[in-house]
């Protein structure tokens, strides 16, 4: 499998995939904003709106997230 995009050198299924699917909750603000990235990538936008602040969700514009994240070079 290849390398998680959040960069930290494992896979993607041991590492952020693990908190994208649900299984696990991200345990450190290192690791939310690690995963938060790598769904960026992935075009989770799902995950994206559910790890956004409550209180401001109703606010998210999902249309322009899924073009940035579509239409962004991810490095």
């Amino acid at each position: 499998m290849e390398n998680c995009p959040c960069g930290s050198g494992e896979s993607f299924t041991s590492c952020c995939d693990v908190f994208i699917s649900g299984k696990e909750i991200a345990p450190t603000a290192e690791k939310l904003m690690r995963s938060r990235y790598s769904a960026y990538v992935i075009g989770n936008i799902d995950y994206i709106v559910a790890t956004h602040y409550e209180r401001d969700r109703d606010a998210l514009e999902l249309d322009e997230i899924k073009a940035w994240s579509e239409n962004s070079k991810w490095l």
